[in-house]
């Protein structure tokens, strides 16, 4: 199963690049998909054999609850077949990944070489995306967003580095890795956040890095760890910074020269969360402020549908065909530009409330692990409790629930950490009191005695 979680791993992370950079067929796109079904047979057979014993039963709360939201949403809307095999492919692929730990312990050996190969993974982006903006600069265009790497977005591409930077720290605090290697790895990886020019970089990383130094820090040793970040941070501040301006200089179709000038006036920052759109079906474009209002306005003139949204899948475009695209597409198309916009369109009120619980609930398990946990496991916790965090961000930042590369990685490192969790409580349950193991000692020295 090793060779299989290596193979997913190149999968998710290269599939969709590869299939357009080389003009294969476009079903190859489908390939995690397919991936995804192996796990589920996996998991069916080997769960039901050991009856889930690693899975704690909160989740199985959780999930059910998001399927009565699903099956409430596509009932009340009358949701076309099209639509709903459209959207479960979405929302429910990358889940699987979650419980295959639970049924298939790996070893530290084979975690560890699984972050190597995601190491691997992340380096690859450098060079590619490096040669996107050489691409760009030939061809005399200015923006960024086509610096994307193998991941095929760029916001994507700098959620995915961001998250890599904040598990390295995890194994920083836990002495997993040297500080040399770490402040290497952490100034070479953002590079691609640099010059894709993705301003969320100064919002994400630093809210990240916070998370994980409060969570993985010794408590004696915490300001020196944050001083250190600090640092780091600071170099890579006074690069991106004037990198960033340097390539808005000649931009005929921004304003913004200066990316300190756009942080601090107040009138350019407003004018980027909103534009101020009259409302659904709108022409122009939308902002990240808009796409919140204007839905959520929409979604109150009626409870029910403010409750269980609009149907799953019933707002989304499809490649699959017209068939399987949302009847509510063409109205909201504009205002898809973010995954809580799109949660709270299809799954209503309740759906995000529940995806909110699902975050907490693998934070808590992560805060457990990364506190108690001294094994490679727990240093990998302690990073992802910032990786967690930054995915909360991330759902008003990009509409990252459609990439296969941070969801299948998401959802299978979070299943791991929460399976350890589960088999950290039984150890506890099952380990002997002190008080037994003093009566033991003094048994045996009584036979021995004897």
């Amino acid at each position: 199963m090793q060779s299989f979680m290596l193979a997913l791993i190149c999968c998710v992370m290269s599939s969709d690049f590869i299939v357009q950079s080389f003009a294969l067929p476009s079903i190859l796109r489908f390939l995690p998909e397919g991936m995804s079904a192996v796990v589920v047979l996996y998991v069916l057979f080997a769960g039901t054999r050991d009856r889930f014993q690693l899975v704690a039963p909160k989740y199985w709360l959780a999930f059910g609850a998001l399927g009565v939201v699903i099956v409430c949403g596509a009932i009340n809307n009358d949701t076309g077949a099209g639509p709903i095999s459209s959207g479960l492919r979405f929302y429910l692929r990358a889940v699987p990944l979650f419980f295959l730990p639970a049924t298939l312990p790996f070893s530290e050996r084979q975690l560890k070489q699984q972050f190597n190969w995601l190491l691997g993974a992340a380096l690859l982006q450098i060079p590619v995306a490096v040669y996107q903006r050489w691409t760009i600069m030939q061809a005399d265009r200015y923006s960024g967003d086509d610096v994307k790497g193998t991941v095929m977005d760029s916001g994507i591409l700098s959620m995915f580095l961001i998250c890599a930077v904040l598990v390295l720290t995890g194994l920083l605090l836990r002495r997993r890795i040297s500080k040399l290697w770490y402040a290497t790895l952490f100034l070479v990886l953002l590079i691609p956040t640099t010059i894709n020019e993705t301003k969320g970089t100064i919002i994400l990383l630093p809210i990240g890095l916070l998370v994980t130094l409060l969570v993985g820090s010794e408590s004696g040793k915490r300001w020196r760890y944050t001083g250190m970040a600090l640092i780091v941070m600071s170099i890579f501040g006074a690069a991106f910074i004037p990198v960033y301006n340097s390539m808005e200089v000649n931009n005929p179709w921004k304003q913004e020269r200066n990316l300190i000038d756009f942080f601090t006036d107040k009138k350019n920052l407003q004018k980027y969360m909103s534009s101020n759109v009259a409302g659904v079906g709108t022409t122009q474009d939308v902002r990240r402020g808009d796409a919140i209002v204007v839905p959520l306005q929409y979604l109150a003139q009626d409870p029910t549908r403010l409750a269980f949204g609009l149907g799953i899948g019933n707002v989304s475009a499809s490649n699959m065909g017209k068939s399987f695209e949302g009847a509510y597409f063409g109205l909201f198309q504009k205002f898809l530009i973010t995954s809580f916009t799109v949660f709270l369109l299809e799954l209503g009120g309740l759906g995000v409330i529940i995806v909110a619980v699902l975050f907490w609930l693998v934070f808590m398990d992560t805060l457990t692990v990364a506190r108690n946990d001294k094994t490679l496991l727990g240093a990998m916790a302690a990073g992802w409790t910032g990786v967690i965090v930054l995915f909360v961000v991330g759902l008003f930042y990009t509409i990252f629930h459609e990439f296969t590369s941070v969801t299948y990685l998401y959802w299978y490192f979070s299943g791991i950490i929460c399976a350890r969790r589960v088999s950290l409580a039984h150890e506890r349950q099952y380990a002997p009191h002190p008080a037994s193991n003093r009566r033991i000692e003094a048994m045996g020295q009584t036979e021995v005695l004897q």
